[in-house]
């Protein structure tokens, strides 16, 4: 990345992308993915390679924590597991959305009280490297409370990477104000967001967010799913070309794409859309552009 900057004078910044607070599914025997069927009981379970009737998941603390939780979701919920019973080793759920379940796939437990440290050994390591190699950005996953950004900051040290605070569940809005204040900039993550507060809310919350920032003279940055279609087709949808405008529209100072880029068949198609997207739509906030031209 840094070559390619040098060599095409861009500005393309690096940003390390830390787990912090966050649940995930474990591996499976012998394959990468397993079916779940619908209205099947399966069990949650720990240190074993999974398959169809165990799911195993990277909590390290009591499963008891999950007793006033009702459901379980997976991979920004879309699997959903319904809690059925649940002790110390195991958890029953039933299958209430199935489909193919990924290993490493995010695990959301909305009602959960979930014991956690802020920085796992995982991210130590990732911290490190981000440091040996000058990254510019290191951005924290299930950011709770001021605590879990000076955790970081405490980590990196007099290190000149700068923190961006990933919002993605009700605790992290909640203190949303501490938050900004001692982060040097916040990612709106819709997609867990949209599973631990009822969905319709999030467009209400980014524009929140984004005029907290502006106020405090922090940066926005705007993510998940905005472009998802493209994982799979050559060009977005119009409310996906709505929503990236509308973010503009609000005064977020960045725009992101992930599965679209990481995974998906179309990145470079993606970036030039979005691109497209986001330049229009800053002449038409800025008056370059008015109605009149949109008509004629």
């Amino acid at each position: 990345v840094r070559e390619i900057n040098k060599k095409y004078r861009r500005a393309v910044k690096i940003i390390g992308d830390l787990e912090g607070f966050r649940i995930r599914i474990g591996y499976f025997k012998n394959r990468r993915e397993i079916f779940l069927e619908k209205n099947k009981s399966v069990y949650l379970v720990k240190n074993i390679y999974g398959n169809e009737k165990e799911i195993p998941v990277d909590y390290k603390g009591s499963f008891l924590d999950f007793g006033k939780a009702e459901y379980v979701f997976i991979d920004d919920g879309n699997i959903v597991l319904k809690i059925k019973d649940i002790d110390k080793g195991k958890i029953k759920v039933k299958v209430v959305n199935g489909g193919i379940l990924k290993q490493r796939k995010g695990v959301n437990v909305p009602g959960a009280e979930l014991k956690f440290k802020t920085l796992n050994e995982k991210d130590r390591k990732d911290i490190k490297f981000a440091i040996e190699n000058n990254f510019d950005f290191l951005a924290l996953s299930f950011v709770r409370n001021k605590e879990d950004i000076l955790n970081l900051k405490k980590e990196i040290g007099k290190e000149r990477i700068k923190i961006i605070a990933k919002i993605e569940n009700r605790e992290g809005i909640k203190n949303i104000d501490e938050i900004i204040d001692v982060s040097d900039g916040i990612m709106i993550a819709r997609g867990d967001m949209g599973i631990s507060i009822p969905f319709y809310e999030v467009p209400f919350v980014q524009k929140e967010i984004i005029k907290k920032c502006k106020n405090k003279r922090k940066f926005s940055i705007t993510a998940t799913q905005m472009l998802e279609s493209m994982v799979e087709n050559p060009v977005p949808t119009r409310a996906e070309v709505s929503d990236i405008a509308n973010a503009v529209l609000d005064g977020t100072d960045c725009v992101m794409l992930s599965a679209e880029t990481s995974v998906g068949k179309y990145p470079v198609e993606c970036v030039k859309i979005m691109n497209e997207i986001v330049k229009f739509s800053e002449m038409y906030k800025k008056e370059i552009i008015t109605f009149s031209y949109l008509t004629f």
